[in-house]
């Protein structure tokens, strides 16, 4: 139970880490863009300026100190300390912002911090979003000479001002939107959902573009920029127009079109093979600067925001090309973290953008129709709800079974459970928060571990169960004692764990294929769901009626063995999942791939399942040799004395 209660405060911590992030990357770009008017040429020009930066600097200190612990947060604690010291020499303006600059992309980068908006964001609601809670202090024309500006200190930004305007990234405007700023006038404005926050942030972030700028960068645009660095949305939202030159010749001009025109950014955005295309080459620009941990991140990136949410459509008309795209990206990331030579890192990286152009032949130019569709909308809700039809029918059974059919309130509400949180959680991601696809199988790879581990516990009370001397006495006394309310709520447990690890990574697969296809697909979407469904319900019920048919004393040694295998197939999905979002290594070995059951061709996961298995045979052989050497010598005596009868 209490494995139970961590799963479902995990994605709540995410929320809270993820927010403390957010304040982080606030602090360092108000201190960008805010230190000019506290500090010039050496000299203290506003003391109350002043002394906010300092109070954001030690702040920023501390929210680096409390960051999790990856290899880069030693040299964001060590920046830390410099913009302190920085700050109280007075040191130029120019250098702050470049070292704020270096520890926002840092912190984005290396904690995968989601910073862009899910939708195009819409200017003409910004502006009347602007007038409605905005112009009493910054003015009607974003000047910050509002009617209550007067009396406000610090006085509220003027988003004319081109300083400031240089060095303020777009996200940096929305976090300032969505969390106010402590110690001014600035309030949270939560009653603004995701979709305005970031249209209000476009709207004022482009209030002090050069016109002639604009006109420059649309012609860059026009001309085919669009594979330019600043046309990846999250670089975009992320780069202030001062460090835009940096990644491209004349990006302060694409920057000011781009802000100005956000519709022509979002209208080409990534889908999913574009992006896992983009995050690869990120991924081989950092390892060329020799930037491993960022390269090995935008590796895996790519594989989860990208290519895996084609898998399920890719695998409706080329499975083994998906299989070969998962193996080739897998080969990739080990070279990363094995820092293999540059060269051999470019041929790889070379021959996945073979294969991916293969997979965008194979999936078509626009969208998915009829019959690949419904074999993928078949193929998703069948694969991803197998396992958890299989663990909560084979516990309805075992009640059932054992005349505990008030047991099965426990079990439905475990799975009901699952299923409404998970939609929950689907919410929460299309609206509230962003849950990367790292995060996604993180939490299915712990849930298919934690499960695992149940069921071969279950599994192996089961089996130990069958060598009882008095069996039937068991079943008439023990049974009941054994299913006690703490053992009820265990099993709710576990109906909850294998429903909801399947869940939400189901529907977003769905919504993946929903964008993929077109208006006449979308009912050959809701058939092969449909149809997997009835499948599903039809397994059930063959389970339920067909194990009722069995002995009891078999039906426990039948469903031991069952759960056993269950158990060892949880165990090597769970292992290829946190393979999957980076967190275990993956060695690849020469063995079958048979996912449906689990196995997959890499040493840490065939031998956690090996293991698995030895440890089966080492806690079940001392019962089997208790019955040989006892159970059967006395039944053959009996036999003997009662004449064979």
């Amino acid at each position: 139970m209490r494995n139970l209660l961590l799963l479902l405060i995990f994605l709540p911590g995410l929320c809270v880490a993820g927010q403390r992030l957010e304040n982080l990357i606030q602090m360092l770009d108000y201190v960008g863009v805010d230190y000019p008017a506290a500090v010039a040429n050496g000299e203290i020009i506003d003391d109350a300026e002043y002394q906010e930066m300092q109070g954001f600097a030690a702040a920023i200190a501390d929210q680096t100190a409390v960051l999790p612990a990856l290899p880069v947060k030693v040299r964001l604690r060590a920046q830390a300390d410099d913009l302190i010291r920085m700050v109280k020499r007075h040191a130029p303006a120019d250098k702050v912002a470049d070292l704020t600059s270096s520890m926002r992309t840092a912190v984005v980068t290396h904690y995968n911090v989601i910073v862009v908006p899910r939708q195009p964001p819409d200017l003409d609601l910004a502006r009347r979003l602007f007038v409605q809670n905005c112009v009493a202090c910054h003015g009607r024309e974003g000047r910050g000479d509002g009617p209550q500006a007067t009396h406000l200190e610090p006085p509220p930004t003027n988003f004319h001002e081109r300083t400031r305007y240089l060095h303020r990234t777009l996200y940096g405007l929305y976090n300032t939107i969505r969390l106010g700023v402590k110690g001014t006038a600035m309030p949270a404005f939560r009653s603004l959902n995701e979709h305005e926050c970031w249209s209000l942030a476009f709207y004022v972030g482009q209030l002090a573009a050069d016109p002639a700028a604009v006109a420059r960068g649309a012609q860059l645009w026009k001309q085919g920029k669009t594979a330019l660095p600043l046309s990846d949305i999250q670089t975009f939202t992320t780069t202030t127009p001062a460090d835009a030159p940096i990644k491209t010749g004349d990006g302060a001009a694409l920057v000011a079109y781009l802000r100005t025109h956000p519709a022509e950014l979002f209208s080409q955005r990534d889908k999913p093979l574009a992006y896992t295309r983009r995050q690869l080459a990120e991924s081989f620009t950092r390892y060329r600067e020799k930037d491993s941990d960022a390269a090995y991140q935008a590796a895996v990136n790519a594989y989860m925001e990208g290519f895996e949410l084609v898998e399920s459509s890719l695998d409706a008309v080329a499975s083994g090309l998906r299989v070969t795209i998962e193996e080739a990206m897998t080969h990739y990331r080990n070279l990363l973290r094995q820092g293999a030579p540059i060269d051999a890192v470019k041929q790889q990286l070379q021959k996945l953008y073979g294969l991916l152009d293969q997979a965008q032949q194979q999936l078509g130019s626009t969208a998915l129709t009829g019959g690949a569709v419904f074999s993928a909308a078949l193929v998703i809700l069948l694969r991803e709800g197998l396992e958890a039809l299989l663990v909560v029918a084979a516990l309805a059974a075992f009640l059932i079974k054992t005349g505990r059919r008030d047991g099965l309130a426990y079990l439905h509400l475990g799975w009901v459970g699952a299923l409404a949180l998970g939609l929950i959680t689907w919410l929460a991601s299309a609206y509230l928060i962003e849950i990367s696809g790292a995060r996604r199988e993180m939490t299915e790879g712990v849930a298919a571990l934690m499960a695992a581990g149940i069921l071969f516990y279950v599994g192996f009370w089961m089996h130990d169960k069958t060598h009882a001397r008095q069996w039937q006495c068991f079943i008439e006394g023990s049974v009941k004692k054994a299913l006690t309310r703490g053992t009820l709520w265990g099993l709710a447990g576990l109906s909850f764990i294998a429903v909801y690890r399947e869940v939400f990574e189901t529907i977003l697969f769905y919504q993946t294929l929903w964008m993929q296809t077109n208006t006449q697909g979308y009912g050959m979407v809701l058939a092969g769901m449909a149809v997997a469904a009835v499948a599903l319900v039809i397994a059930a019920w063959l389970i339920l009626r067909y194990s009722m048919r069995i002995p009891l004393r078999q039906f426990f040694a039948v469903s031991g063995v069952f759960m056993f295998i269950l158990a060892l197939i949880l165990a090597g999905k769970g292992v290829a999942a946190l393979q999957e979002a980076g967190k275990l290594p993956v060695s690849p070995i020469s063995f079958p791939r048979i996912e449906i059951l689990g196995i997959y061709p890499s040493v840490q996961g065939l031998i956690l399942q090996l293991a698995m298995m030895l440890l089966g045979v080492i806690l079940l052989w001392p019962g089997n040799m208790r019955r040989a050497t006892v159970v059967k010598p006395i039944a053959a005596a009996a036999r003997r004395i009662t004449g064979g009868h």
